[in-house]
């Protein structure tokens, strides 16, 4: 393993950066500490298209150690495709989304190797490596030896400010031993008492707020990336980006906690549709719940608050006609109402098909229905991506439709009702 975060070679600091949902927000603040380990934003990236080329292009430098002026190049492709408008320059604002990306899956990714091997290494070591414009704060910890599980750790685990370097290293017994004899000291350091200080963060109507950080950390750095990654039941509810998460009396994200099954809506059978109707009055009627026709689409909001085009595109076989597959024509209504009032809605990386180094995002909106005076009930799966939509669904008892579902959530949460 490379010393430099640029080159970001090891397992443990991909995979958590893959983990990451991708949020499109206004600003940087509004996600915040901890919620950085669990999504992957670009201050100022309003819609998943750009968003998702800035993670991509991230991925692929990290991934493939084409370093800082790959991405540099990617960014400016990016910026001029969507037409995006950001502040400072291309310079310094490409530098900032990359070196905070690549050292913060750095970070996480060593955190993890260390906690594997505390019982081997069970002191810690911070390591100011600055050498430009030191942080005095920063500088005053270097050589800080410290048990692995001091709490300290948990509010100055690197990164600590925006262009901070500094790393820790990991220390047996006997390095840890040979330490303290060069300093005069029998043991271990006593962590540094933590003085907090208030800050106003957010300007020009970014969503501003006043928050508590320790000194020397700048306002966003003060938590351990890779605890917060490990540990995703300490991380506070995502509220940023007009309440993206909208999960009710439940911490985000879940972590290996399942939700409860969603309880079934009742429908009536007249919402059903005879599986002999035609294509065309099926999507008529599909398009229609949502204000679209057959000849003019219209643009949906999610209860996540992401906007979707609903056209007859969405059916389109290629030839100018439509076409729908027919165990999902009896159920076309329950799929647009799946849309409309999702129960569940899960977020997912999956590799692209046609571009195998390329990721995309799909969002996979879920709902069970029973139908009334039957022992049917329906559970229906609608999945959304920028290359396409997919729909699925299945009738059964209801053991076997709640069993479909808890299949069918894969990712992470980002709306449960």
């Amino acid at each position: 393993m490379t010393d430099s975060p640029a080159q970001l070679p090891f397992k443990e600091a991909i995979d958590f950066y893959k983990a990451k949902i991708q949020l499109p927000t206004a600003s940087w603040t509004d996600i915040w500490q901890q919620q950085h380990s669990h999504a992957f934003v670009v201050a100022g990236a309003a819609h998943d298209a750009l968003v998702e080329d800035f993670y991509n292009a991230i991925f692929d430098a990290k991934q493939n150690g084409g370093g800082y002026e790959d991405f540099r190049g990617r960014f400016d492709e990016i910026v001029a495709k969507h037409g995006w408008s950001y502040n400072g320059s291309a310079g310094w604002r490409s530098k900032v989304i990359y070196d905070t990306n690549i050292n913060q899956s750095y970070n996480a990714g060593r955190y993890q190797q260390m906690v594997a091997v505390k019982h081997l290494r069970p002191y810690w070591e911070y390591d100011h490596t600055s050498i430009e414009h030191p942080r005095l704060e920063h500088k005053a910890w270097d050589g800080l030896i410290l048990s692995a599980d001091d709490v300290w750790w948990d509010t100055h685990m690197p990164q600590n400010g925006w262009g901070c370097r500094c790393r820790v290293n990991s220390l047996s017994n006997y390095e840890a031993e040979q330490a303290w004899q060069a300093k005069g000291m029998t043991g271990p350091d006593t962590a540094p008492p933590i003085e907090w200080e208030e800050k106003t963060v957010g300007s020009k109507g970014a969503s501003p707020r006043t928050v508590r950080v320790p000194k020397g950390i700048d306002p966003g750095f003060a938590y351990n990336p890779g605890k917060a990654y490990l540990e995703p039941t300490t991380v506070p509810p995502l509220t940023g980006y007009g309440a993206v998460l909208k999960q009710r009396d439940k911490p985000w994200p879940t972590g290996f906690k399942v939700p409860e099954m969603p309880k079934p809506t009742k429908v009536s059978p007249a919402i059903l549709l005879p599986a002999d109707i035609a294509p065309e009055v099926a999507v008529a009627e599909f398009l229609s719940i949502f204000g679209a026709t057959m000849e003019e689409g219209a643009a949906f909001t999610d209860a996540a608050g992401s906007t979707l085009a609903i056209t007859k595109a969405l059916f389109a076989d290629g030839a100018g006609g439509v076409a729908i597959s027919a165990d999902l024509v009896s159920n076309i209504n329950l799929l647009a109402m799946t849309l409309l009032e999702p129960d569940e809605i899960w977020w997912h990386w999956v590799r692209d098909e046609a571009d195998v180094g390329r990721w995309r995002l799909k969002r996979r909106y879920l709902r069970a229905f029973e139908v009334d005076n039957s022992n049917q009930f329906v559970a229906v799966s609608y999945e959304w991506g920028r290359t396409g939509w997919a729909g699925d669904q299945i009738t059964a008892s209801k053991t076997q439709a709640d069993a479909w579902l808890d299949d069918s959530r894969i990712g992470r949460p980002l709306y449960i009702r």
